[in-house]
């Protein structure tokens, strides 16, 4: 065997098609190029060259070479490269060097600590028995020997290979979300130039960044459309001050900003305004548009598309080609529209195929449209890891919104944003444009609130969960024939896009229009009704859905705001009946003006006290400890996503069955869930499985399924999709009592 060792070949991956292999000397040394092109951006580029050179040093051993032709399995490689680099440095001051050997462990399974990590790589090296680490993989190089030959064969293949002495950086206040995100940033140069060089077919060049002949397009566009505007005057110059001090502040160096302005008042062009004359200023390389909800995108995709030709979404919705999909994948793309889970999670997971993407954000410009309030326990590092982005990575962040979350009164936190308008106190004043009636002091029930509505035309109700939109709904029903409109995320996305079309054209044209919706409308939705009640929510979700209500300030708006006469919780989650309860609690001193900045920031300094901001304790153990797993576990925006289940949608009825057939066939794959996003609900039914079939993802060549967590509808049960109220698993004999068809 030591005879052989300067003769033997050494591949890459297992042969293609055409019976041709990639040398694992090749493969290394393109890695390694890229990574360096990927971290010389953000000054990191000998960390990132020495993670290319070094992620497969494992692959320079019998057992790798093994799994190629079929003689051995589950064998890992990559944990063979950090711990030779970890021995490499032993006498060195090792702490440099510590995210390059996360970031050459985890190429293929994820990020673990070095602390986690120690022993194995130690181990690895000294013990004659290969170790069992990585997802149960055994490594591909055990004991010193075995290290010592592949050190010759990767020697012999990069003879001027040196590692660099690196030196600690010394950072002020630089905390553990700060170093994870660093290790993260390296991670992602390593895993996307892996992922490229590895992919077969040449990836095609995203569309050229052009801000300025944008900018052009812009200026045009909002001409036309002040031609066609239906506002009040007041209205129309209240948004073009907010488009014209959105360019100004454009000029001022990177860093936070905030756009606090009232709903209506044309953010969303404004904040592309400030955008493009900020990318054109400070030389930025991209745009990044982060959404709360996905009913936003469909409606602010479609103002940009008019001024920039080729968008990029990256979404669950999205239904993209293999091309769109890798470049969605990888964030390349001068100008991608996301959601805030994608976003923020993205900065907090450990797995390569979420954190490739990463090192694109470098230099970006990043806005948070219609920016809500964070679940309280996980502000605190959500807004470590932004600033760090911005103080690290040059990137330029606006935080838009109606209701300006004040995170100064986070305790060691800081945030000085630079606000964009002069004086929107002022603003605030002139945009008034709703009376509020605050029915709080004894609770309403359902029965009393569509009596009300029955005596308007253009009415919507927001309540907070869906079994008290189908109550109200069923009621409405009850007492009129006129069509009423609901909307809930029981119906899947498509549905809810083409009933709020529909909603578009009632109040267009005048015709008597009523809808019963949970939040899912509330933010950004461009509807325009002239009353308006809302359950008791926190107060920003009251701002929003005010904002859906006399919206062009032709007439006067009024909204109610109640407590629903219901048993039972009253809230989705704990987080929005704390907010609630703030909410309740400053009317009992005073009633609050939706439109005064000043009790907005009440409002949040009570948000933000020590009594509901305490950080999520698994998480902030987590961070204590950089466990990447259990940061990645979490961290997440939405506490239970509930059970994802395809339905057949009439208007889309051809999906469905080309969807279902394959499923069922050959398996759920990536490719096919994206295909299905548009007609998937999540239910919260604890009894669903007994109307659904699982679907199963397939491994042919092992022979094996793994259950996924998406399920479709037994063909006896595609009834309970309803045309007008979607997802239902109560479908019953009408009788006379309407809480038969409640949940």
């Amino acid at each position: 065997m030591k005879n052989d060792v300067d003769v033997k070949v050494y591949y890459a991956k297992s042969k293609k098609i055409d019976g041709t292999q990639i040398l694992n000397k090749e493969h290394c040394e393109k890695v390694a190029k890229l990574a360096e092109k990927y971290g010389k951006v953000f000054a990191c580029r000998d960390e990132a060259r020495v993670a290319g050179y070094m992620h497969d040093f494992g692959k320079y051993s019998d057992r790798f070479q093994g799994v190629l032709n079929g003689t051995h399995k589950y064998i890992d490689h990559a944990i063979c490269g950090a711990a030779f680099l970890n021995y490499i440095i032993r006498n060195k001051d090792w702490k440099p060097y510590i995210p390059i050997i996360e970031a050459i462990n985890g190429h293929h399974d994820g990020l673990v600590s070095f602390g986690e990590l120690k022993t194995y790589l130690e181990e690895s090296i000294m013990s004659d028995n290969p170790v069992v680490f990585n997802n149960n993989k055994t490594a591909a190089l055990a004991g010193k020997w075995e290290y010592r030959q592949a050190q010759i064969a990767f020697r012999r293949d990069f003879p001027y290979f040196k590692i660099p002495i690196l030196q600690e950086e010394k950072t002020k206040n630089k905390n553990n979300i700060d170093e994870m995100l660093d290790t993260r940033m390296l991670f992602s140069c390593l895993v996307d130039a892996d992922y490229t060089i590895s992919s077969e077919h040449d990836l095609k060049k995203p569309s050229t960044f052009a801000p300025q002949k944008w900018l052009d397009n812009l200026y045009e566009y909002k001409k036309q459309i002040q031609k066609k505007s239906e506002a009040a005057v007041g209205v129309n110059d209240i948004r073009n001050q907010i488009f014209r001090e959105c360019g100004e502040a454009a000029e001022k160096n990177s860093g936070i900003f905030t756009l606090t302005a009232p709903t209506g008042t044309g953010k969303t062009l404004a904040l592309l305004h400030f955008s493009l004359r900020h990318a054109v200023a400070k030389k930025k390389k991209k745009i990044i548009v982060v959404l709360p909800f996905l009913t936003l995108i469909e409606q602010s995709t479609n103002i940009y598309k008019a001024i920039i030709p080729e968008i990029l979404e990256d979404h669950s919705q999205n239904n993209l080609d293999d091309i769109q999909r890798e470049l969605a994948e990888r964030w390349d793309s001068p100008f991608i529209i996301t959601t805030s889970v994608k976003f923020f999670e993205s900065l907090f997971k450990q797995k390569p195929t979420d954190c490739r993407k990463l090192h694109n954000l470098v230099d970006s410009i990043i806005i948070f449209d219609e920016a809500q309030s964070l679940p309280t326990d996980i502000v605190d590092s959500t807004l470590k890891a932004v600033k760090h982005l911005c103080d690290r990575y040059g990137c330029t962040m606006v935080f838009s919104t109606a209701t300006q979350p004040n995170f100064r009164f986070l305790k060691g936190i800081e945030w000085e944003p630079t606000e964009i308008i002069s004086d929107y106190l002022q603003i605030y004043k002139k945009m008034k444009r709703t009376y509020v009636e605050w029915r709080i002091n004894e609770k309403t029930s359902l029965e009393n609130i569509a009596d009300e509505m029955i005596k308007c035309t253009k009415v919507c109700v927001i309540v907070n969960l869906r079994k008290h939109a189908r109550k109200l709904y069923h009621i409405l029903k009850s007492k009129t024939k006129e069509e009423i409109f609901l909307l809930s995320t029981d119906l899947c996305p498509s549905h809810r896009s083409n009933v709020i079309k529909k909603i578009r054209v009632n109040i267009k044209n005048n015709v008597p229009c009523r809808v019963v919706s949970t939040q899912c409308i509330e933010a950004g939705v461009d509807l325009d009704f002239s009353v308006m009640y809302r359950a008791l929510a926190p107060l920003e979700a009251i701002i929003q859905a005010a904002g859906r209500c006399n919206r062009n300030g032709l007439w006067e708006g009024r909204i109610t705001i109640f407590e629903p006469d219901e048993n039972g919780n009253l809230y989705p989650d704990k987080f929005y009946q704390n907010a609630a309860m703030i909410v309740k609690e400053m009317l009992s001193e005073k009633l609050i003006d939706i439109d005064d900045p000043k009790d907005i920031s009440m409002y949040y300094e009570k948000l933000f006290s020590p009594q509901y901001t305490k950080e999520r304790k698994e998480l902030k153990k987590y961070v204590e400890q950089k466990n990447y797993l259990g940061v990645s576990q979490t961290y997440h925006l939405i506490e239970n996503c509930g059970y994802k289940v395809i339905v057949p949608y009439e208007e889309q009825r051809e999906l469905y069955e080309k969807i279902r057939k394959e499923a069922i066939e050959n398996g759920i794959t990536e490719k096919l869930l994206k295909m299905a996003a548009p007609i998937i609900v999540n239910t919260f039914d604890k009894n669903f499985e007994q109307y659904c079939e699982p679907l199963y993802y397939w491994d042919k060549k092992n022979r094996e399924q793994t259950k996924s967590d998406i399920f479709i509808l037994h063909r006896q049960y595609e009834n309970m999709y309803l045309k007008d109220q979607g997802l239902r698993f109560d479908v019953k004999e009408k009788k006379n009592n309407i809480d038969k068809y409640i949940l």
